[in-house]
């Protein structure tokens, strides 16, 4: 029996928003247990969450969202509960660079995630929450009315 309720996987969770989020989760849901899956890339450090890394109810998994059959398998380890997305390229001066990383990355990953949390929910989707959380590089420019 699992001692926790429920478990989180965060993406991203070593980026500057991502680790300020892992943190608030660590410390406000001790009874939750907290994934952090991030890549490593230029935009991830695990400095950003050393004060955490012993914490009971937290673990690290270095794991780019690109991989569908890791995530696959992450996915089917854990069953996790919900998906809190925050893993994204996101800089515009690298996406002149390399949009294909974008595309990669900010699509296809988040498409993975999409679909093996689909999958080990079974259509039983009550509790269950997939946040996608990210930026305008992502979403888009808004105009000067609207909301996302």
């Amino acid at each position: 029996m699992n001692k926790f309720e429920k478990k989180i996987a965060i993406t991203g969770g070593a980026g500057f928003i991502g680790s300020h989020v892992v943190r608030l989760f660590i410390k406000a849901y001790p009874n939750y247990q907290i994934f952090n899956l991030d890549a490593l890339t230029y935009a991830g450090n695990l400095e950003n969450i050393k004060d955490i890394e012993h914490a009971p109810n937290y673990s690290f998994t270095k794991i780019n969202i690109n991989d569908k059959q890791r995530i696959d398998e992450l996915f089917d380890e854990h069953n996790f509960d919900a998906v809190i997305h925050l893993a994204a390229e996101s800089h515009v001066d690298r996406s002149i660079k390399e949009p294909l990383a974008f595309v990669k990355t900010n699509v296809i990953g988040t498409i993975n995630l999409l679909e093996a949390s689909k999958r080990i929910w079974e259509n039983n989707y009550n509790d269950k929450r997939f946040y996608h959380i990210s930026t305008d590089e992502v979403y888009g420019t808004l105009g000067e009315s609207g909301l996302f």
